[in-house]
Order: C-alpha cells, then sequence, then structure tokens
C-alpha cells in the first residue's frame, strides 16, 4: 500500500507540474480557454451562429463555467482551469474508490482500482489538459455513489446526472446504467422520473440559453465518422488496461457474476463501450475511453475484491502487478512528459511574436497564443467552422474568402502547407491554396499547433 501511496503522490506532483505549463498541450484546449474568457467579460460562449467573430463552442455551459471560475480565481492562464482539472481527477480517484466499496468491495481494493486508472497512459495522455471530460466522469461518478449509497436521494442523482450532461452531452452512460438498475428492481416509475429530472435539466437550460445552444449542443459535429478510428482508440485505451481486463475476465471465469450489488457497474461498463464509439468522429479522439477506462476500474475492484473474499490464490498476485503497472506507467510517463516539454520548447517564443505583431486581424490554429497575448478571436474552434463548411451562412464570408482577399494580417498554422493532408479535417483545401496563393512563411516555431507564421504578401 506504501507504494501505491507514493506512486499517487508522484502522478498527483506530476500532473501539477503539467497544470502550471504556459503552453497549449491540446487544440481544444485554447477554445475552451476562449469560451471561458468570454463568459469573465459577460459575453455568451454560444452567440448566434455565422455572426462575426466566428464563435463556436460544442459543449454545455458548466465546462465553460468552471473554467471562467479557474481564471477570475488565478487569472488569464491555462493553469486556473487545469487545476480544477486536476482536483476533479483527484476527486475521481476518491469517487472511484468509494463506489467499490458502496457496492460491496473493498476499501484497499478501490484505492487499487482507482490508483490503476489515474495511472492508466491514456489517463496520464489527457491529464489534466483543459477538456471536459474529467468533469463529465466527477459528475457521472458522484450521481452512482449518491444513487448506492443513499437510495432515498436518487431525484439529487437525477439533478447531478442532469449537470453531467450539461458538461459533456455523450456522458450519457452513468445516467442510463441507474435508469436499468432501476427497472430491474421493478421500479419504474422511478427509473422514468429520474430520467425526467435530468431531462428537464438540459432543456431547461435550452430553453434559458436559446437556439444558439441549441445549434452548438446538437448540430456542431457534420463530420464524418469511421468505425476504423473508433475500434483504433477502443484498441489504444484496452492495451494500457491490459491487466485490468485479464483481472475481470479471471474473476469472471472463477465465478463472480452479475449480482444485485455489481449489476450497475456492469450496466456501466456495457453502456460506456457503447458511448465510447463516439470516438470513431473525425476531430474526435481517445479522450472518448476516459470513462470507459474509468468503469472497467470499477469493475475490476470488484471484481478483484470477490477473489480476496473467496481467498483465491491470485489475488494478491493481481493486486501486487496493478500496483507494479502503475508504477512503472507513472515512471515512463513522466519521462514522456518530458519530450513534450522539449517538443513545446519554441512557445514563448510564439507567444512573443503573436503579443509584438502589429495586427489584430489573426486567423491561428492555436487560440490560446491569441487568448494569452490578448489578441481578439476573430474565428475560435477553425477545425468545427471548417467541417459546417456553406451549410452555415458566415457574416463577413467564410474563411477561405477572407483568406482570398487577405483580410487576416497573420495566419498561424500547426504545420508547413506542404504537410496539409486533406482527410485530417482541420482546414479546408480551398483555404490552404488561398493561403498558399496570398500568404507567405515568415517564422517557424517549435510549438503545437502554431508552428509556422504566414503574412500576407504585401507585408514582406
Amino acid at each position: 500500500m506504501s507504494a501505491g501511496i507514493a506512486c499517487l503522490a508522484i502522478r498527483i506532483v506530476g500532473s501539477y507540474a503539467r497544470a502550471a505549463s504556459t503552453f497549449q498541450i491540446d487544440y481544444e484546449e485554447g477554445n475552451i480557454l476562449n469560451a471561458a474568457t468570454r463568459l469573465v467579460h459577460g459575453l455568451t460562449p454560444y452567440p448566434a451562429v455565422g455572426t462575426f467573430p466566428y464563435v463556436v463552442n460544442c459543449y454545455g455551459p458548466v465546462g465553460y463555467l468552471l473554467s471562467a471560475a479557474g481564471i477570475k480565481i488565478f487569472g488569464l492562464s491555462l493553469f486556473g482551469p487545469r487545476l480544477l482539472i486536476l482536483l476533479s481527477g483527484i476527486g475521481i480517484f476518491f469517487l472511484l474508490a468509494a463506489i467499490v466499496k458502496t457496492l460491496g468491495g473493498r476499501w484497499d481494493v478501490g484505492f487499487l482500482a482507482a490508483l490503476s486508472f489515474l495511472c492508466a497512459p491514456l489517463v496520464y495522455y489527457w491529464f489534466p489538459t483543459l477538456r471536459v471530460d474529467f468533469w463529465a466522469i466527477l459528475l457521472s461518478f458522484a450521481g452512482i455513489y449518491v444513487f448506492a449509497k443513499l437510495p432515498r436521494a436518487w431525484p439529487l442523482a437525477g439533478l447531478i446526472f442532469g449537470a453531467a450532461l450539461l458538461t459533456k452531452h455523450t456522458a450519457i452512460a452513468a445516467p442510463a446504467a441507474v435508469f436499468l438498475e432501476l427497472l430491474v428492481q421493478k421500479k419504474s416509475w422511478r427509473a422514468f422520473l429520474l430520467a425526467g429530472i435530468s431531462g428537464s435539466i438540459v432543456l431547461s437550460c435550452m430553453v434559458a440559453l436559446g437556439r444558439n445552444f441549441v445549434f452548438a449542443m446538437l448540430k456542431t459535429h457534420p463530420d464524418p465518422y469511421s468505425l476504423r478510428i473508433a475500434l483504433e482508440s477502443y484498441l489504444s485505451a484496452a492495451f494500457g488496461c491490459m491487466l485490468i481486463l485479464a483481472v475481470i475476465i479471471y474473476c469472471a471465469a472463477r465465478g463472480f457474476r452479475w449480482n444485485e450489488p455489481s449489476r450497475i457497474a456492469w450496466f456501466y461498463v456495457a453502456l460506456c463501450s457503447l458511448t465510447a464509439l463516439s470516438s470513431g468522429k473525425l476531430g474526435s479522439n481517445t479522450n472518448h475511453l476516459l470513462e470507459w477506462t474509468a468503469s472497467v476500474c470499477i469493475l475490476c475492484g470488484l471484481g478483484l475484491s470477490y477473489l480476496f473474499d473467496t481467498n483465491d490464490l491470485l489475488a494478491p498476485i493481481f493486486a501486487m502487478g496493478l500496483i507494479a503497472l502503475s508504477v512503472i506507467f507513472t515512471a515512463t510517463s513522466q519521462l514522456a512528459w518530458r519530450n513534450t516539454v522539449v517538443s513545446a520548447s519554441g512557445c514563448a517564443e510564439t507567444l512573443d511574436y503573436v503579443r509584438n505583431f502589429a495586427g489584430d486581424r489573426i486567423l491561428s490554429e492555436n487560440i490560446s497564443a491569441l487568448v494569452l497575448t490578448d489578441k481578439p478571436v476573430l474565428v475560435s474552434n477553425p477545425f468545427v467552422i471548417t467541417q459546417l463548411g456553406d451549410s452555415v451562412e458566415w457574416q463577413k464570408g467564410s474563411m477561405e474568402q477572407l483568406a482570398q482577399g487577405q483580410y487576416f494580417d497573420l495566419v498561424l498554422l500547426g504545420g508547413e502547407l506542404k504537410d496539409f493532408r486533406p482527410e485530417s479535417g482541420t482546414w479546408s483545401a480551398e483555404l490552404i491554396n488561398a493561403i498558399r496563393r496570398k500568404y507567405s512563411p515568415v517564422r517557424y516555431f517549435q510549438c503545437p499547433n502554431a508552428r509556422v507564421a504566414y503574412v500576407a504578401n504585401t507585408r514582406r
């Protein structure tokens, strides 16, 4: 256990170092930071679609409000919102252990299952980047825990699930698992009332925020779907959970079955396996498997508790294996982070360049580079705007038309034009061609999503 505690401490300290880094790690961080900054300045994150500047935010308001709170407390930076993500990850850790205990498992095994989640390679990759996933998982876990621990407080669980859906609308697995559990318990009226509470929270928000919010939630994902990409994401997540999955399979072979205490965990894993199919959308990533990883850790904790309770000879071996893997994953993740820092060594130079650039009309793939240098964000979430294409009437013209007319003084891209891949969907081929004709590269940086600066030819 002492090794597990030490591993947890190292994991948290390392995550804090990531949170304190001044550069954008993931593309979506800049979009969320921009939405939060708008809230801080009294602006809505859901302006009328097509109005200039072009702002598209695809998630519910909870994550943006939390990010805005981080900015108000710690100032304009990525650190404040990321620190709240870090705290949510710690909350997930303790809730995961508590859920294992509440569903009939053991505290010590619940701790080990939670440690396995927090140290999993997939979780390392995303934790604590500024995305809404960890907040959504925290709320989903809180709803499950309230339902399991305090059966009479089921309306509270419905409210929490509503908040989770307003954080990330794919966070449907937890409320659906509770719904199915209530149906199996022959409490149909309670199941539908709980679903009604969660649904009414979402519908009330839609009414309050209006059609622009509805559009942002439901109509900003026209990008194509690939089952192959989804399966690749599954394999990536499963690779880091091989021992966890092996424990579940062995436990099932040794008599760990679907029963009343563990039933909701089985429901949850099955439903997370379905919602994780959303990873197949172009623009989605393996972060869509984070909740699935958390759910299998709950089931692993229950199964391993069963092995200890039945004095199975492999129980302590599995436990030692999980601790050992957590230590190994933590050690290797620290090395990987050093490589990330090296690959982003030019981000400070990028920010200085943007800050001192004479013009304010900037098109950037790295949105945080604009927000942190107090430059206006004229196009947020350019990937989504590219996917929307001509389905929206853009007030000042499309990005392609603006680039063709050299409206932008500076274009900041994540790579050179010769490396552009149309299948990535980040930019349209028409926009790239317009930049190639009308702009020239002037500076190169070593910074994610901001590697090449292009200026209009007349400015050379």
